[in-house]
């Protein structure tokens, strides 16, 4: 756990500052002055990238990464499935289970406020606690920050997590208390789960599908 905090501790700092001031903006502003802050603030330009962005963090893209891994070495892709996989299993029980009354922000304003919304966005109207997205991005991606060696990657993976977790807000599927809550459940599973399959000392993590078909021939 000291070597995780020691070549990662920049990113981990500037999360830990991030998050504090989320939720001092939370408890500081009313749920709904704080998303119609942000709802406020919207182009042509962001609408779309935001309408694009947000794809970043669901299953398809979780997938698509663990099967790239797969063909470079195990270890990394088991990091990145377990981490999304345990993280999302979370997420989908508070949301459904503890939370299934918090409505998302169509519904939480209707008939209150006119929002905005991004045109060819398809807006749900309930299990808003916690964003299974944010937490998918931030499990997925602090995972790969993790993982890779050069920093200017670290701050990449760490940056496409923070923007794949705004976009929900951006498209108002959700509060910033449930990306919040979704950045702090992937976060913290990321690092267990990193922690917890390189503390198995097996050779055949350190192989990829690629070495596994080649023996096999």
């Amino acid at each position: 756990m000291k070597t995780i905090l020691r070549t990662n501790i920049s990113i981990l700092i500037t999360y830990s500052i991030l998050l504090i001031a989320a939720l001092m903006f939370i408890f500081i502003n009313s749920k709904a002055d704080t998303h119609l802050f942000f709802n406020a603030h919207h182009n042509s330009f962001f609408d779309s990238f935001f309408y694009f962005t947000t794809f970043l963090g669901d299953g398809i893209a979780a997938i698509l990464v663990i099967i790239i891994l797969l063909a470079v070495k195990y270890r990394f892709a088991i990091i990145v499935a377990l981490s999304t996989v345990v993280s999302a299993l979370i997420a989908q029980a508070l949301k459904h289970l503890v939370f299934a009354d918090v409505v998302r922000p169509k519904k939480f304003f209707e008939g209150m406020h006119d929002l905005y919304f991004v045109p060819g966005v398809d807006n749900w109207l309930y299990n808003s606690f916690p964003s299974g997205h944010s937490t998918c991005a931030f499990s997925m991606y602090i995972a790969l920050a993790l993982i890779v060696k050069q920093k200017r990657w670290k701050w990449l993976l760490f940056i496409l997590a923070i923007v794949t977790g705004y976009s929900r807000v951006y498209i108002s599927q959700h509060f910033l208390e449930d990306i919040t809550a979704g950045s702090v459940i992937g976060t913290v599973t990321a690092v267990v789960m990193y922690y917890w399959v390189n503390a198995k000392d097996k050779k055949w993590l350190n192989q990829s599908i690629i070495d596994s078909l080649r023996k096999s021939q």
